[in-house]
Formats: structure tokens, sequence, C-alpha cells
């Protein structure tokens, strides 16, 4: 944990601060489309030039989500076993839950 320190920081912030410009796009691209109907949505998330950013904020949400869950483990659980199981679990949920949201995003610009 000692060991892993700088990195660890470095990727958060660095997650961080590529979700910002993401974040803020999407919403307000959101707000732009408030009255599109859902077949709209998914003809405007299906183009190459939303669908790649979506993609990189969903990755790096689920990252980020990933490195602060396993922050709070490590101050929290203080069994070496316990913290390791949940490490695991903490990767596999963020791996399945990524997988699944790019893939989604993958699927709209194929059905549409």
């Amino acid at each position: 944990m000692a060991e892993k320190g700088t990195p660890h920081f470095i990727f958060q912030r660095v997650t961080a601060l590529v979700m910002i410009p993401l974040t803020l796009w999407f919403v307000v691209s959101l707000i732009a489309h408030a009255g599109d109907s859902r077949t709209e949505l998914m003809e405007w998330i299906a183009h190459w030039h939303v669908a790649v950013p979506l993609s990189i904020l969903l990755l790096a949400g689920f990252f980020h989500m990933r490195l602060g869950i396993e922050v709070v483990i490590d101050d929290y659980i203080h069994k070496p076993d316990t913290r390791s199981m949940l490490h695991f679990l903490n990767t596999l949920f963020a791996l399945i839950l990524g997988a699944i949201a790019v893939w989604s995003v993958v699927a709209i610009t194929l059905i549409v």
C-alpha cells in the first residue's frame, strides 16, 4: 500500500482531470437534446464524435471509482485476506460495469 501511493494518486488526479471536460460536454449535450425522443438520442450517440468521448468518460469514471473504493478498502479493512478479496471484487465490479457500459455504446452505434 505505501509503495503504490504515488501512482495511485497520479491516476486518481488524471482520471478526475479527464472527466471534468467530458462531464461538462455530456451535461451540456444532454441539455441541448432535452426535448429529443429516444430514437433521436440513440442516433446522436451513434455518431463517432459522440460515442468515443462518451466511452472515454465511462471508462475513466469506472477506473476513478475503482481507485476511490480502493482507498476506502485500504483505510478501513485491516484483515489482509478480507482486504485482498475486496480489492479483487472491486476490480471485478469496475471491469464488469465498464465493459457493460462501453458495450452499450458500441451496441447503440451498431444498431442505429
